[in-house]
């Protein structure tokens, strides 16, 4: 087979068979592109990869006693021009800001921030269900997880298109999608600073967002800075948008095409949070993650050493047959799905992993009971042609029986609604 280069258009469109070779006949196997890397490709690699920090580094600029000069590290291949925040640190700088994060994202918190997601949920539904059409990506996917993020950090919600666009486009590098995101980095920084003027002043009985948290939060009693707290929320957004983006598309793609699921799943609800985690193991929007190796260690009968680089093929690993079952059949009551590692495992397990759930739940239950006989026009499908970061689609159209709005009224320009997880212990670590 070719050399392996997930930034192709060949990738793309194999990925599948690409990997099930690979798992077969060379499950560690090495690249020259981009530096050159190896891709693991096997479940149980992936995961010992992933609970092994120590051997397995995700920070950017890395030195090794035995080898000389700095080795350029981070979580993608090639590394991206941006530090993804605590993603591309290791311990104990990692857990550190992780600490500060994890209450906000915990099944608790979740569970407390579920009628506010369900309200925009139906906003959003809202803005078409009158006119019988639909783009799944553009009118719902896309936006959805943008506003819904902004919402939950504490951002200004009036800057959720703006925001969708930029991190949607460049996940499928669209030409001067790097301008957009850096003049949403520009934005970001100023509601920043503005915040933080703000922060000074606030009620102390007010809700305390992600952000405020972050502009009031002290690590080893140092404050964090602008910079550092901007880093933060735009690994956050670049986590929580064009992954379910992605993986909101894949949903309502497959069941498009498979009308007798999607009754399944309309007749009976409570199967729908195990048929999102298996959705999750089939499409995993991520296409993977990075590693640096720290120290001589053999993996997958392959030696490595001190600076090679890794790409965790999360993908293969959650198709893996010796993990799961028939894996290129979709099973919506799977037994072991939640076993997927398409949020990662170990201590860099996404943060996001019970929010995003809970938002393609919400999302897919209203779906279903407001335009359950959507027909999706499969000719007008337009996939990301490479995926080297996100598996996704750019358009995909349907057409469905118009229904009644069910709010009077929502503005977006509204601040944020949701509690302060103020039962939740500092010291808890999601996942």
């Amino acid at each position: 087979m070719p050399e392996f280069d997930h930034h192709t258009e060949h990738f793309a469109q194999h990925w599948r068979e690409t990997y099930a070779e690979l798992r077969a006949g060379c499950p560690v196997a090495h690249s020259d592109a981009h530096g050159g890397f190896s891709v693991v490709t096997r479940y149980e690699d992936v995961r010992r990869v992933l609970h092994d920090p120590k051997t397995f580094a995700c920070g950017r600029e890395l030195e090794f006693s035995d080898v000389p000069g700095r080795r350029t590290g981070g979580v993608t291949v090639p590394v991206n021009p941006v530090r993804m925040g605590m993603m591309e640190m290791d311990p104990p700088d990692s857990q550190d800001y992780r600490r500060l994060l994890a209450p906000y994202f915990s099944p608790k918190a979740i569970k407390e921030y579920r009628p506010r997601l369900a309200e925009i949920v139906s906003w959003m539904v809202d803005r078409v269900i009158g006119s019988g059409r639909i783009d799944f990506v553009d009118d719902l996917s896309n936006p959805l997880p943008a506003l819904v993020s902004l919402d939950y950090f504490g951002l200004p919600l009036d800057r959720w298109e703006a925001y969708a666009s930029a991190l949607h486009k460049a996940a499928y590098r669209e030409k001067g999608s790097a301008r957009a995101v850096g003049e949403l980095l520009v934005d970001l920084r100023a509601t920043v600073g503005h915040r933080r003027a703000l922060v000074a002043g606030r009620n102390p009985a007010a809700p305390e967002t992600v952000l405020d948290r972050l502009l009031s939060a002290e690590v080893n009693g140092v404050p964090l800075t602008d910079e550092l707290v901007t880093e933060l929320l735009f690994m956050l957004l670049n986590g929580g948008i064009d992954t379910s983006t992605a993986l909101i598309a894949s949903m309502f793609g497959y069941l498009g095409a498979h009308p007798e699921r999607r009754a399944e799943l309309a007749a009976d609800a409570r199967m729908i949070p195990t048929a999102v985690d298996e959705m999750l193991r089939y499409f995993t929007p991520g296409t993977g993650v990075a590693r640096t190796v720290t120290a001589p260690v053999e993996l997958g009968g392959v030696s490595l050493r001190p600076g090679d680089r890794l790409l965790l093929a999360l993908g293969s690993a959650n198709n893996d047959p010796d993990m799961f079952p028939e894996p290129d059949q979709i099973r919506l009551n799977r037994d072991n799905n939640s076993k997927h590692l398409a949020f990662g495992s170990g201590i860099h397990r996404c943060l996001g992993a019970f929010l995003a759930p809970a938002e393609m739940t919400v999302l897919l239950e209203e779906v279903l009971r407001r335009m359950p006989d959507f027909a999706i026009d499969e000719a007008r499908v337009i996939r990301y042609p490479t995926i080297p970061l996100v598996n996704g689609y750019i358009v995909m159209p349907a057409s469905f029986t118009p229904g009644p709005t069910v709010l009077t009224g929502f503005d977006t320009r509204l601040p944020m609604r949701t509690n302060t997880p103020a039962n939740t212990p500092a010291g808890e670590l999601v996942g």
